[in-house]
């Protein structure tokens, strides 16, 4: 639809309408129009009237004369008069007309000669583009980055943009070489016709102002006395800093040297008011700057010495400027305006403008208050008196660099006007202000790393100290109150005087003053004055621009005056040239802002009418301007923003037909994205719910399916390339149980049972195309393929994961150790990737939790999933109860951050009468790691339990790396896990140094070593007299080797499995020539080693004679996010120290622990077992979920045996004991806590069951099992060992004879002691 459809004939300007659609709209009641004042330009895009411009002559006008600036705050056009009397390209007003049909015409017109502009502009215009332009002219020109730092490198061309420079004329002056001449030539001849080139306008205010310098400088060293004679370029200079001002904020560099050019040439009262006038302007628009304030405060002050001669104020500046030479008529009118009164304010206000600036407010501080104490040395009165002491504390009371200075000024003023209460005023003070003195010690450092950055000339790390202080501040408690918001607020505005065209910090300043706003109740800031000093700064930025508006539109603006923000933005083209999605931004923010003025109580059909031709036009526009700089390529917003703000338009006018149709023309460049099918499910949804149980629905359907939002997911599964379909199929089967009919039930059935082997199919095409990739790249690249390419063809349809099959196979078995067959042969390389490819979705659940707060305090979990079970699957639910308000707390982690944001729209709805909070539980979990390795989950909440509630901590998984040792701690709050982080560093255990983070998984790290850089190969069937000698030799034809490990037992004996590190992954590649090769006596196998390897999946803990083991090496302390990939194995060494026992000994004293969680490492079981008995060796078998302890003593095994069953290793986890042959038939532990599955076991509920059967004693040395519960018979030959061995731990004497009875008497001795 065209805009000017909506006119009619004789109101349309004469434009070639586009043809378009024109949707059918439910009629409206009108409503009367109220007035709003004289018509105003569109609020759509770009207006056809010209930026304010300076006249052509202005150049004369200011040569002796400053020209005041327009106003800063929404200047108004300049409209011009033709000689017919009419305003020259603004159309006459019509009688009788409405703005709303005003706005529509001017919509009209204004589309028209947006058209006609971007056609005669060529398209978007770049930097690049500007300086070859500038090159063709003559000399490149300057650059001056350095001149103000953090400024963007943004030159955009505007063919129609008024002149707004003098005449060109002959610019050469003794000040400057010839060749700067000529270079001012060329940007004046470039600014004329590019009048928003920033960078340009920078360059030529530089060479006209270091000219100036020159002709002063020269002057100086002259010998010639007077005045000084005028400077040729003095009008050149103050017209480009006109133009300047005009078009972009100035910032305080410019200023400065702008007003002491000024005050060089100021000679008469006139031209000394014009340079307080400048000086006004330049606080105005930067009114933290101590610099500006000064020169403000400094020429305010000599001009007052000039007229009234009192010189004693001059006291107390630093740096004096040349009082002017008046004559008498002057002095008397400067008199009256520079009065003892005007200048006290311009100091006060000064000083209060930097009251809060950490490191320069005594600048501006310390001379107010010399002028104040010469007030009252002048005439002392108790009132006067009293208000300086107020004056002295409240400065005492504010964080600030010369707090001891101020002290000892304070500390003078009372000895002179209270000296009789001296020491009871100062001690006071000095203890209710001394926390203001301690405030500025704790940013010292930080502010002396930003002095060095600066002294340094380093831009970039003094922007990186800034934001670490900002970081700072922003963190400070605010329970404690160490928050302060007037230095945060400060702090900004530092940062920005420093970097004034740096986007992301005006942004972050405006995020930090919106908040404070809306979650900390700071009604009283004002954030349009900030936010037209942002625009006017990096006006190239859409964020600012939309944020403008959105502040207009709270503030309730008029509707005048937010069009006039939003024609600033568009009518430079510095949008485009910041790229689309800065005009996207802008365009959307403005759209939203008509559809909801639409539909306000007050609000007419004319402005219906209104927002609809913007919403329209902008998508127009934006489809013209992607087609300009993409051509064919541009394949619209990713995110269809502005269509589906037209979409909601259309929706709440119940437009329901043309707000479907909108949906279904996305279909042809958004249909593979599952996301949008969502959108548009869920819209079908929310429009049948209107339009069903509505009661004054007119068009109600007839049947009461939701037949339309069913089509929408059949019609999403017929798209071969959808990208998530498991998604889709999960929707549909939910949507058709709750909502369908059985013959729709059975309809769908049928497709997803096609769809779900499809998807199986392209799966498994995918995960070949992903493993033929991955042989060209590297093995990094491999282990970072995207899940959804995932070479494991077995998907779970009910989830839309993939699962991962444990392999159960152990590294002794012999199945391990049988040569492959030639077809494995031919797929090794192929096995390797699959086995190291991601085959299962990473949970993410730092940003898929939400905090629900408010509930019922008597509300159960199963409650709380059925409330959110159509925002998603659920993964865990911790309930915890609220004492102090009778509620109860929810945190809820759901599969995908998708799911969280879905149970976000349930926020400040209806819970069972209460009105739920629902926030986002990013933040308030600690990644904690090298703490001690016995460590458990009670020690966690010991050592982190003064920082706030402990909802949950978490254990990694040891099934495929034993060494990893770390877990996560989810706090209540995201202020107590930033409380928890203070721990970071502290030293724990022996020596060890934590590690407490924030939890963040993109800061996670992949893991480095031979291993995982595919430069480790695994060679398993050797024979056992192999060493690695014999394997150097034979492997180092393919490169070097730099590691070969071969695994031992407690006999140091080789387990017939090696692994071989090389140098390089191509060496390692070569290498698996080796494979099927005889060796000895046997025919090995070569394969790459992979981390969950059947080798892998055990580790030993070998304990030496001193007790020093081969346990759990601590992690490394530089990871950030994850675990160490460092894997330890027993040294052949350590075992040979060890005694030659047979396999019957060994037996005998081994005991297998049961139902052992795989969160338990080494070091724990050592904890639990080493109080019954020294041991030799503890092998942890987490895919088994058990351990085999082996202790020196078969007596200690039986206590151990007995001791250790039912024993809680974790919350609600009892171990078992039994034999080794009893742990190996366990399989590895598979949680599950979603919804609709096994749920986890809760607390106090024990997981195991203990035998029924007679307890099973171990074994002893040679002899054979007797009757139930009996003891076992020992061999004669072994007899005599035993009895030397429990002699002398009992101190029988070796001949003593010792029964049965004995020995039943010492184990239940045993179990008594435990």
């Amino acid at each position: 639809m065209d805009i000017n459809s909506l006119l009619s004939p004789q109101d349309s300007p004469q434009v070639t309408p586009s043809p378009s659609n024109s949707t059918p709209k439910k009629p409206r009641k009108s409503r009367t129009t109220k007035a709003t004042g004289p018509t105003i330009p569109s609020p759509s895009t770009k207006s056809s009237l010209p930026p304010p411009a300076l006249a052509q002559n202005a150049p004369h006008q200011i040569s002796h004369q400053i020209v005041p600036s327009p106003p800063m705050s929404h200047p108004a056009p300049i409209i011009r008069r033709a000689a017919d009397g009419t305003l020259d390209g603004v159309r006459s007003v019509r009688q009788g007309s409405t703005p709303g049909m005003d706005t529509l015409a001017d919509l009209a017109s204004m589309q028209h000669h947006q058209q006609t502009t971007r056609a005669n502009a060529g398209g978007l215009r770049s930097t690049e583009i500007y300086e070859s332009q500038a090159s063709t002219n003559g000399p490149g020109m300057p650059n001056l980055h350095a001149s103000l730092p953090g400024r963007a490198t943004l030159d955009h061309a505007i063919p129609d943009a008024p002149s707004q420079t003098a005449p060109t004329r002959n610019l050469a002056t003794n000040a400057l070489s010839e060749t700067d001449s000529e270079t001012m030539m060329e940007l004046v001849t470039y600014l004329a016709t590019n009048q928003f080139a920033y960078l340009s306008h920078i360059q030529l205010i530089d060479l006209l102002h270091r000219g100036f310098r020159s002709h002063i400088q020269k002057y100086k060293s002259s010998t010639s006395s007077g005045r000084l004679p005028a400077y040729e370029l003095i009008p050149e200079l103050r017209s480009a800093r006109e133009a300047m001002n005009v078009r972009f904020a100035v910032g305080e560099t410019l200023w400065i040297d702008w007003i002491e050019d000024e005050q060089v040439l100021a000679t008469t009262f006139d031209e000394c008011f014009a340079v307080m006038e400048l000086c006004q302007k330049a606080v105005h628009e930067e009114p933290a700057s101590t610099r500006l304030w000064s020169l403000y405060a400094a020429w305010v002050t000599c001009l007052y010495a000039a007229a009234t001669g009192d010189t004693a104020a001059l006291e107390s500046l630093e740096d004096v400027v040349d009082t002017p030479d008046w004559s008498a008529e002057d002095k008397l009118v400067a008199a009256e305006v520079c009065n003892r009164q005007q200048l006290m304010d311009v100091w006060a206000r000064g000083a209060k403008a930097t009251q809060w600036r950490i490191d320069q407010s005594h600048v501006l501080w310390n001379p107010y208050t010399e002028l104040l104490l010469q007030d009252l040395q002048r005439s002392t009165n108790l009132d006067s008196q009293s208000a300086l002491k107020a004056h002295f504390l409240d400065r005492l009371r504010t964080p600030h660099e010369s707090w001891d200075r101020t002290f000892q000024m304070f500390s003078s003023f009372i000895s002179k006007y209270e000296n009789q209460s001296y020491e009871g005023i100062m001690t006071t003070v000095n203890q209710q202000c001394a926390g203001s003195k301690a405030a500025y010690g704790l940013r010292e450092m930080l502010e002396l790393a930003i002095i060095r950055a600066g002294e340094a000339n380093n831009d970039q790390l003094q922007l990186t100290k800034f934001t670490e202080y900002i970081e700072w501040e922003t963190a400070q408690s605010r329970r404690k109150h160490a928050f302060v918001f007037k230095l945060v607020d400060m702090l900004y505005q530092r940062v920005l005087l420093r970097f004034p065209a740096t986007t992301e910090i005006w942004e972050g300043y405006v995020m930090f003053l919106n908040e404070e706003i809306v979650s900390h109740s700071r009604p009283d800031i004002d954030l349009l004055p900030l936010l037209d000093r942002a625009t006017r700064h990096c006006p190239w930025s859409g964020s600012l621009w939309s944020q403008y508006l959105l502040a207009a539109e709270r503030q309730r603006m008029p509707f005048p005056e937010i069009d006039q923000i939003k024609h600033k933005a568009t009518n430079t083209g510095l949008l485009d040239a910041g790229g689309l999605e800065e005009v996207l931004q802008i365009y959307v923010a403005w759209c939203s802002f008509l559809r909801r003025r639409a539909f306000q109580e007050e609000s007419t059909d004319e402005e219906l009418d209104v927002a609809e031709v913007g919403i329209r036009s902008a998508i127009e526009d934006m489809e013209r301007l992607g087609g300009a700089k993409y051509g064919i390529e541009y394949q619209g917003d990713p995110n269809y923003r502005l269509e589906r703000v037209y979409i909601k338009y259309l929706t709440q006018s119940r437009n329901w037909h043309a707000a479907r149709g909108s949906w279904k023309k996305l279909i042809s460049s958004r249909g593979d994205s599952h996301e949008f099918w969502l959108r548009y499910y869920s819209w079908e949804m929310k429009t049948w719910g209107t339009i069903s149980y509505s009661e004054n629905a007119t068009n109600a359907p007839s049947s009461p399916r939701p037949s339309e939002a069913t089509k929408v997911l059949r019609t999403a599964l017929k798209r071969p390339t959808l990208d998530w379909p498991e998604r889709i199929i999960q929707v549909l089967q939910s949507h058709c149980e709750d909502h369908e009919d059985a013959a729709e039930i059975q309809a769908s059935s049928v497709q997803i049972w096609k769809a779900k082997i499809a998807v199986k199919q392209r799966r498994e095409k995918e995960a070949i195309e992903a493993y033929a990739a991955a042989q060209a790249q590297p093995r990094q690249q491999v282990q970072t393929l995207n899940p959804e390419t995932s070479a494991d063809s077995a998907i779970s349809f009910s989830s839309g994961k993939r699962k991962r099959e444990d392999d159960t196979r152990d590294a002794n078995d012999e199945t391990a150790k049988k040569p492959r067959s030639s077809e494995d042969h031919g797929n090794a390389e192929q096995a390797e990737v699959l086995a190291n490819a991601p085959t299962e979705l990473k949970r993410d659940r730092e940003n898929a939790t939400v905090v629900v707060k408010n509930l019922p305090k008597d509300t159960s979990e199963s409650r709380i999933r059925q409330y959110f079970r159509d925002c998603g699957t659920i993964n865990s639910l911790v309930l915890a109860a609220e004492e102090s308000t009778n509620t109860a707390t929810a945190t809820i982690e759901f599969e995908s951050k998708e799911d969280s944001l879905s149970a976000q729209t349930k926020d400040l709805k209806d819970f069972d009468g209460r009105q739920i909070e629902i926030q986002v539980g990013s933040g308030c979990t600690v990644f904690l790691s090298n703490f001690p390795p016995a460590a458990d989950e009670q020690w966690i909440r010991d050592t982190f339990g003064s920082s706030g509630e402990i909802i949950d901590v978490r254990f990694p998984s040891l099934k495929y790396n034993t060494h990893r040792r770390f877990c996560y701690v989810q706090f209540k709050t995201a202020d107590q896990a930033q409380k928890a982080t203070q721990m970071n560093g502290q030293v724990v255990g022996n020596m060890l140094k934590l590690v407490a983070k924030i939890s963040n998984p993109g800061r996670r790290q992949d893991r480095t070593g031979a291993l995982y850089e595919g430069r480790e190969v695994y060679v398993r069937n050797l024979d056992h007299a192999v060493t690695e000698r014999d394997l150097k030799a034979l492997f180092c034809k393919y490169g070097e080797v730099e590691k070969i490990r071969i695994p031992t037992n407690m006999l140091g004996r080789s387990k017939g499995f090696a692994f071989i590190a090389f140098s390089t992954k191509s060496a390692a590649k070569a290498s698996l020539d080796m494979d099927k090769s005889k060796i000895q006596s046997r025919y090995i196998s070569v394969e790459p080693a992979t981390a969950n390897g059947p080798a892998k999946r055990q580790a030993t803990t070998v304990i030496r004679d001193d007790g020093r083991s081969t346990a759990s090496p601590p992690p490394d302390v530089h990871m950030t996010n994850g675990d160490s990939s460092t894997a330890a194995s027993p040294d052949a060494s350590i075992a040979n120290e060890q005694s030659n026992p047979s396999p019957a000994e060994i037996k005998a004293r081994t005991v297998a622990l049961l139902n052992v969680p795989d969160t338990v490492n080494d070091a724990r079981i050592r904890a639990i077992a080493e109080p019954y008995g020294p041991l030799a060796k503890i092998t942890l078998r987490p895919n088994h979920q058990g351990a085999v302890l082996e202790f020196r003593n078969v007596s200690d095994a039986g206590k151990a045996f007995l001791g250790l069953a039912g024993h809680e290793i974790t919350p609600g986890r009892s171990l078992g004991v039994g034999e080794v042959g009893e742990m190996m038939k366990q399989k590895a532990e598979n949680k599950h806590d979603k919804l609709g599955k096994q749920a986890v076991q809760k607390p106090n509920t024990p997981v195991f069951t203990p035998s029924t059967t007679s307890v099973r004693r171990p074994t002893q040395l040679g002899g054979k099992r007797g009757g139930r519960g009996g003891l076992p018979v020992m061999s004669k030959g072994l007899v005599k060992k035993v009895k030397q061995e429990e002699g002398a731990q009992s101190g029988v004497p070796e001949g003593a004879g010792k029964s049965n009875a004995d020995f039943k008497a010492m184990i239940a001795g045993a179990k008594k002691d435990t």
